[in-house]
């Protein structure tokens, strides 16, 4: 997923702007919620509390509600020691750079903390007078600068001139320089230049992004223009930050409205933080959701292919048994002809039981009655087998239709929350990793409420299609299930009332909306009784027979 923006320079000038209230206020508490965040909360009535994360992928800082975690590692308890009932004196920001300092009054001459937002390589450093005392993340050596514990804190080399060191002349020498497109040059030859402003600079000065750097130098002014009046804009904190919709789901943000976007709906925030915030929550759950279903999915479909291949030998096995009978009539000939077969033979041809000459396979180790006996051996060997193949036949079927299930449930997950009890109950029978850590189990059950009050529940893992068939719903109730395709159970419960014509539509079509027929225009539904739903003996989770259904015609929807 590509998104528009990132956390730049002048995102985080921005983000420094929603922080300046807080200035004056002491640290009620230091928390980590998570392994590369750090919540400070402060004890101002109704201050939000600021959230420092170093996280590889979404590393970000901005104000958000008090984290509900309490867990400390060892860079949180220092803080802990150090800040807790300290002042905010100052947020300074280091001019295009993604760094932020919080300086505190506490009983050391000068603590600060220092958020360097810098993708992969960000950190949080605590300084007291100037030296690091700790960091969120284990230091690395660099080449750039000396870093660690111990040393006096130094920002990273900037290695580019910045676009306020600029002049027509410097700004026309980079253009000449190079052979690449105009947004791409800006980028790569200023500091503090993110590839979304460097567009929206080319954007701006009324340049495509992707004109060829060095035909467009006659444009310099019109590109030192564009790079000043950003310049300006974060000079007078003149921010209007957005959020870019593309059909409700969230594609980035930015501190003011992008005029290189288009296409995409805007939605304005009243901070650059609950910007940040609100993408950076959506986006993530979306790929979280994203690499598990996939994680999930592939364990499925190689756990299918498996029983595929079981099935192949099953049914050679099936057809091996099916000659049984022939087997068995070739013992007999040959114990009818034993008499006129010569010792040592290869084979007999002997007339069979219609007169139709027969050729049997010897061994010519063995006599023709120890030929015979070796036969009606094979053919009980054969006999005993069949009944063992076809009961594997149909565990093996029930396996496919468990299978089934579970990635018709997978596919109408709506949300992490959503996968992790299937997560879970996959790990439980075999066919996924259980978590590293684990978690308690969430408890929650999906569920819709109906405009007439009535309750439908719909089961997100094989197990919980059995629970709320079998031990939530009442014998009265409803219960749902697209016809011929893997799916979620479905419970209309409508407090003992006969149920409307509607809510048994909608409960049908919630029905085929999670279910693998989801993307077809209609879909049919059964529905019965709950009390005529059973559950076979010693079926698989989710498996059950029904009768006296009957069948509608659905299209797919939630309510």
């Amino acid at each position: 997923m590509r998104l528009i923006g990132s956390f730049d320079s002048i995102v985080l000038a921005a983000v420094a702007a929603d922080l300046a209230p807080l200035t004056g206020s002491r640290v009620r508490r230091v928390s980590q919620p998570a392994l590369h965040e750090i919540v400070l909360e402060f004890r101002a009535a109704g201050a939000p509390a600021l959230l420092c994360s170093v996280h590889p992928r979404w590393a970000r800082l901005h104000l958000a509600p008090p984290a509900a975690g309490t867990r400390r590692g060892s860079f949180a308890q220092l803080l802990h020691s150090r800040l807790e009932g300290a002042r905010l004196t100052s947020v300074h920001r280091l001019a295009f750079e993604r760094i932020l300092a919080l300086r505190f009054q506490t009983d050391a001459a000068g603590s600060e903390l220092v958020a360097e937002i810098m993708g992969p390589h960000s950190n949080l450093f605590f300084l007291e007078d100037g030296v690091i005392a700790g960091s969120l993340r284990p230091v690395s050596r660099s080449s750039a600068r000396e870093i660690g514990p111990g040393l006096a804190y130094r920002p990273p080399p900037a290695g580019h001139p910045t676009p306020a060191e600029l002049n027509e002349d410097g700004l026309r020498a980079l253009l000449e320089a190079s052979g690449e497109a105009l947004a791409e040059r800006l980028r790569s030859a200023l500091f503090g230049l993110s590839p979304t402003m460097a567009r929206e600079v080319a954007a701006r000065a009324g340049l495509p992004a992707t004109a060829p750097a060095r035909t467009v130098t006659d444009r310099a002014p019109d590109l030192l223009r564009a790079l000043r009046e950003l310049a300006d804009a974060v000079e007078r904190q003149a921010y209007d930050p957005v959020i870019y919709r593309d059909e409700g789901m969230a594609r980035g943000y930015a501190p003011f409205p992008l005029r290189h976007v288009s296409g995409l709906r805007v939605e304005h925030t009243t901070t650059m933080s609950a910007a940040v915030a609100r993408v950076t929550a959506e986006v993530s759950a979306a790929l979280a959701l994203d690499e598990l279903r996939a994680t999930l999915g592939a364990a499925i479909r190689a756990a299918m292919a498996d029983v595929d291949r079981a099935e192949g030998e099953v049914r050679r096995g099936l057809e091996e048994a099916a000659g049984g009978d022939e087997v068995r009539r070739r013992g007999e000939l040959l114990l009818a002809y034993a008499s006129q077969i010569a010792p040592g033979s290869t084979r007999a041809t002997v007339p069979g039981h219609d007169g139709t000459p027969v050729t049997i396979a010897l061994d010519p180790a063995l006599t023709p009655v120890e030929n015979a006996r070796m036969l009606f051996a094979r053919y009980a060997k054969i006999r005993r087998a069949r009944p063992a193949l076809e009961a594997r036949l149909r565990a093996l079927d029930d396996e496919r239709d468990y299978l089934e299930s579970s990635l018709a449930l997978l596919e109408a997950a709506g949300s992490v929350d959503d996968l992790e009890p299937l997560r879970e109950e996959l790990a439980a029978e075999g066919y996924a990793r259980p978590r590293r850590r684990r978690t308690e189990a969430v408890k929650t059950r999906r569920a819709f409420i109906l405009a007439g009050g009535a309750t439908v529940l719909v089961g997100r893992t094989n197990r919980e299609n059995d629970h709320i068939t079998f031990d939530v719903a009442a014998p009265d109730d409803l219960w749902f299930h697209a016809r011929g395709v893997a799916g979620a159970h479905v419970i209309l419960h409508s407090g003992g009332r006969a149920p409307r014509d509607d809510e048994i539509a909608q409960a049908a079509a919630i029905a085929a909306y999670f279910s693998r027929a989801r993307s077809s225009g209609t879909v049919a539904v059964d529905y019965t009784t709950r009390r005529f739903v059973r559950k076979p003996k010693g079926g698989r989770p989710g498996l059950v027979t029904y009768e006296r259904e009957r069948t509608v015609r659905v299209t797919p929807g939630l309510p």
